[in-house]
């Protein structure tokens, strides 16, 4: 199955989108317009090639982060001024039960992945015009009622793709923009080795 990743246009439809997170289901649904008309953030949509209905979506806004809320390590390596530019990823959400359905057929897609990683490729082309030295990550928490029904707590999710708890704010993510290019470059070479290897292979007999 194909699918597009691009810019949320009021042609879209976000009325099937169901998230056990409540506030991620609620922001697509009725936040989505005003939040784009405002500049307060560019928010990205995973749909079927050629489809209009939302089947997940994040979002992405500037921001600034004082140089004390870095980890040591990490300030040692940073020019010393009060604020470092950031791009912040405030939301990532996929429509669970069109996913659900989709494993029920046996298709393991895997869109939470596929919007970080595109995520994460538009931190560093937008680093290119606005300088931002890290993308930082607010992490959703479900409520106890939300637990309850069996919502589950994203952070191993982006904790497994190398995004680093703020000392001061745990629930606060970050990853270096310079980690990021490095790790988007090895992808891109292991999917060129990958494509050059069967382009090679014999025909079967």
């Amino acid at each position: 199955m194909d699918f597009e990743i691009h810019p949320w246009t009021p042609e879209h439809n976000c009325t099937e989108f169901n998230s056990s997170l409540k506030s991620v289901e609620k922001y697509i649904q009725e936040q989505a317009a005003r939040a784009m008309s405002s500049k307060m953030s560019t928010i990205f949509v995973l749909t079927e090639k050629g489809d209009q209905l939302v089947r997940g979506y994040y979002t992405l806004s500037s921001m600034s982060l004082n140089f004390e809320e870095l980890p040591t390590a990490l300030q040692k390596k940073l020019p010393r001024y009060p604020q470092v530019g950031a791009t912040l990823l405030g939301r990532l959400g996929v429509d669970e039960r069109y996913r659900d359905q989709l494993s029920k057929k046996g298709d393991n897609p895997r869109l939470g992945e596929l919007l970080l990683v595109d995520a994460q490729k538009n931190c560093l082309r937008g680093s290119a015009t606005v300088a931002s030295a890290i993308m930082l990550i607010d992490v959703e928490e479900p409520n106890s009622e939300e637990l309850a029904s069996g919502a589950r707590d994203p952070m191993r999710f982006y904790t497994q793709y190398g995004f680093i708890p703020l000392p001061r704010t745990p629930r606060t993510l970050f990853k270096r923009l310079s980690t990021i290019e490095k790790e988007l470059t090895a992808l891109h070479k292991r999917n060129t080795v990958s494509v050059e290897v069967k382009d090679q292979m014999p025909p079967l007999a």
